[in-house]
This record gives C-alpha cells, sequence and structure tokens, in this order.
C-alpha cells in the first residue's frame, strides 16, 4: 500500500484525535462525524500496518466502551523537491528525532532554526523537556523542565544569530515537581505558560499531560 493513502481524510483525522488520547471506536465516530462502519474498516487497516494499536477494557459497565485504541508508534513523513534530489520517506520517531520534526510545525517563520541552533550548540538533548513560548522583538522565549535547572540558567545569557538577526534567550527553566504543582495548584505563572506553549520536546510527557489536562 503506498503511504500517502494514510493520509486520506479519513485515516488522518483518526490519527489525529489518537494523538491526543486514546479513543473507543464509538468515540472516534463522533469525534469524527463518520459512522462506525467506517471507523471499524479504518481503524483495522491501521492496526494491521502497525500504526494503532487496541486495549481491550475489563470490569467496563454495561454500555460503556470495551476497547479503546491509542497510536503504537511516532512517525514523520516527509516529502523533499529540491534542485538537487526528490523523494518521500517514512520515519519512525524516537525521543532524540521528535525535536527536530516537532519544530517545523511552529507557525513563526524563524523559531525552528533558532531552535535548532539553541538545541545544537548548547546540547540541550539530555533536558526532560522544552516547549515555545514565542518570539517578541528579538527575544525568543522556551519553558526548560529538568531536574537539575541550576544547571541551565546560563540559556538566558545567550544569544542566537539568524539572518543577520540575533535573538536574546528567555528561558524559563524548572524541576518537573515544581513545574507539576504549580500547575495542579491553579498557580497564573505555571497555568499561563502549559496553555501556550508548544511541544517540541517532552521525554517523560510532564508537559504533555499537563498540556492535555488543561485543555
Amino acid at each position: 500500500m503506498e503511504v500517502e493513502t494514510l493520509f486520506s481524510d479519513s485515516k488522518w483525522r483518526i490519527l489525529t484525535e489518537l494523538s491526543h488520547k486514546p479513543l473507543s471506536p464509538s468515540e472516534l465516530a463522533k469525534r469524527t462525524g463518520t459512522s462506525m462502519a467506517n471507523i471499524s474498516t479504518q481503524i483495522r487497516l491501521l492496526e494491521a500496518l502497525g500504526f494503532v494499536e487496541k486495549q481491550r477494557l475489563s470490569n467496563i459497565a454495561k454500555g460503556k466502551p470495551r476497547k479503546r485504541y491509542s497510536l503504537k508508534k511516532q512517525f514523520a513523513y516527509m516529502i523533499l523537491a529540491t534542485n538537487l534530489t526528490a523523494g518521500k520517506k517514512l520515519f519512525s520517531l524516537d525521543n532524540d528525532s521528535l525535536f527536530f520534526f516537532n519544530v517545523w510545525l511552529i507557525n513563526d517563520q524563524y523559531a525552528p532554526y533558532v531552535l535548532i541552533k539553541l538545541y545544537s550548540q548548547f546540547n540541550l538533548e539530555n533536558v526532560n523537556a522544552i516547549g515555545y513560548l514565542g518570539i517578541r522583538g528579538h527575544e525568543l522565549e522556551i519553558v526548560v523542565i529538568d531536574d537539575k535547572p541550576e544547571s541551565l540558567h546560563y540559556l538566558n545569557e545567550k544569544q542566537i544569530t539568524f539572518k543577520d538577526k540575533t535573538y536574546k534567550i528567555k528561558a524559563y527553566v524548572h524541576k518537573p515537581n515544581e513545574f507539576v504543582n504549580g500547575v495542579k495548584h491553579k498557580e497564573e505563572y505555571f497555568t499561563s505558560i502549559i496553555k501556550k506553549v508548544f511541544i517540541v520536546s517532552d521525554k517523560d510527557n510532564v508537559l504533555t499531560k499537563l498540556k492535555k489536562g488543561v485543555e
């Protein structure tokens, strides 16, 4: 099967919904506005291809879903067309490669380039999580979650230059438990960050779980 068929409207909507959380066939039908028969057909195909997996639920009350589906793997599909070459490739993603694909989904024009330079120059591959907050003039704001935040405060002294424009880094650095507790206690500083953050790296799913909880 050509991989492009995975991105037909019906299959893509299922994959999009499952990227947020596991769902039952009936929940998928409701969220995508389609029939149970269509969902069953599409989900069986996605399961056979190894993109989704089924979890059977035990001790469920009558009338409640008895199975849910979730994404089995994280992936990216790249199409490249340049003066040098053209090609298409499907990638399975791990925590290290997720960052480099996630940043290209940021809408700000230069943010992906600045973030990749920052990530590479200052060896940020081992931090727990990185989230993009925005660009204000010549200042790029990020949140960084790590077990040793004191070792990362130096980021606020750094600048990244791209296309003759220099961006000062504004990094909000916190321990995982500090950030989690701040959100759980509805402290405005932490909740405002989690509402607007675009997560580009999250090895322990700290920011991801909090953001899904808020939304």
